[in-house]
């Protein structure tokens, strides 16, 4: 008996073990627990923790413990929008995305045309809860496709075929992914669609009995600011003295509200350093999606931020007054040819990827969407061939 009992607490304690190893990579590497279940909120949850899948092509590894919400809209984005869940409301926010989509597609002289998921290869259609895609009849490059997966599961083995279907057609297009609309794949003639007017249109707003707003005493002090100095990390990467400049950087700061209580503990990514003349005022904070902040002048304790208005991004203004680009890169290639392949050369390098897949390659910019194989952005003059090789080197190798 005793060694039964024995045998049953050794199998006990190797199982936890497991499951706790599997819980440290989690965190580690911010990555799926790969004991777990996906969920219908975007999330795959494990027995100690949960990693969410966010709309700005990034991940956050939470514990359990820290992890009150379901909805991974509040984990990774904080927005301010109602839920969804209900079918109703789902039917709802569908039709109002295709209205509004609709009227880029057209002018007076077009109808809007319809095509079906078999349009598109190699989609498991078992996969896909809603599928809409439209095409303008006399304007027929005027295109988008509304996609919403079961159970809200975004696998990048299903999105690829919609990827691959788009950038085969099209140079450019703007994709835009949110954890409170479907993913849209949209090409028009400028490609130049601003996502936060359709979601405020299509999405009812909810206030919160609980808005925090920065103290008055903070925001007061900011008036005599006459310098930004933005930084990331250690790395000064911009300075702004323009005034009207300074005055809408205070100004986003003092709509800032905090909502709720539940607030994600991952590391903000750049500081506006702000001065009159030499003398500091403040410091604040601002996190990776543009939107979240928080002065260190604050003295509360714990996770919690401020976030800007829907219409507001602070990493627009990052870009405009620095040389600093919100881009990534998409490589959705299974396998490719082992040959170093030539996409550019200028008069002082030549520039390669890993393997023969230019084709598979794509960049996408952060703030316009806008999306187009990396080859193409590279001749067009979308970005530097030195940028993307310091920031990607594993996948565009300097030669």
């Amino acid at each position: 008996m005793k060694k039964k009992l024995k045998i049953i607490i050794i199998i006990i304690t190797i199982l936890l073990g497991i499951i706790i190893i599997d819980s440290i990579q989690a965190l580690i590497f911010n990555t799926n627990p790969i004991i777990g279940i996906e969920t219908k909120c975007r999330k795959k949850e494990g027995i100690f923790v949960d990693n969410y899948h966010c709309s700005n092509d990034s991940n956050i590894t939470k514990l359990k413990l820290f992890d009150s919400s379901c909805d991974n809209e509040n984990v990774c984005n904080n927005e301010e929008y109602a839920n969804i869940e209900n079918d109703n409301s789902k039917e709802k926010l569908y039709q109002c995305l295709e209205n509004e989509l609709g009227g880029y597609l057209v002018t007076e002289r077009d109808n809007l045309i319809h095509f079906p998921l078999t349009e598109i290869k190699n989609v498991n259609s078992e996969k896909i809860e809603y599928f809409k895609g439209t095409y303008a009849s006399n304007h027929p490059d005027n295109m988008y496709m509304i996609i919403f997966p079961q159970n809200g599961t975004y696998e990048s083995e299903v999105m690829n075929s919609f990827t691959e279907y788009f950038s085969n057609k099209f140079s450019i297009y703007q994709i835009f992914e949110s954890p409170i609309i479907p993913t849209i794949y949209i090409h028009t003639e400028n490609n130049d669609i601003d996502i936060n007017s359709i979601t405020d249109k299509c999405l009812a707003k909810v206030s919160s009995k609980s808005d925090k707003s920065i103290p008055t005493s903070t925001i007061k002090k900011l008036d005599s600011t006459n310098k930004i100095v933005i930084k990331s990390g250690n790395k000064i990467i911009g300075e702004i003295n323009n005034k009207d400049k300074i005055t809408e950087i205070i100004d986003a700061i003092s709509q800032s509200k905090q909502y709720g209580d539940t607030f994600l503990c991952d590391g903000h990514s750049f500081d506006f350093v702000m001065y009159n003349n030499n003398k500091l005022i403040n410091t604040f904070h601002i996190w990776h999606d543009g939107k979240r902040l928080l002065p260190t002048s604050d003295k509360g304790k714990g996770c919690y931020y401020y976030s800007t208005p829907n219409h507001i991004d602070l990493r627009k203004i990052i870009e405009e007054e620095t040389d600093y680009v919100f881009y990534s890169i998409l490589d959705f290639s299974d396998v490719c040819a082992e040959a170093l392949e030539l996409i550019y050369e200028n008069n002082n390098n030549k520039y390669y990827l890993s393997c023969i897949k230019s084709d598979k390659v794509l960049i996408k910019f952060t703030l316009n969407n806008k999306t187009m194989k990396l080859k193409y952005a590279l001749e067009k003059g979308y970005i530097e061939a030195n940028r993307v090789s310091s920031d990607y080197p594993n996948i565009l190798i300097k030669g």
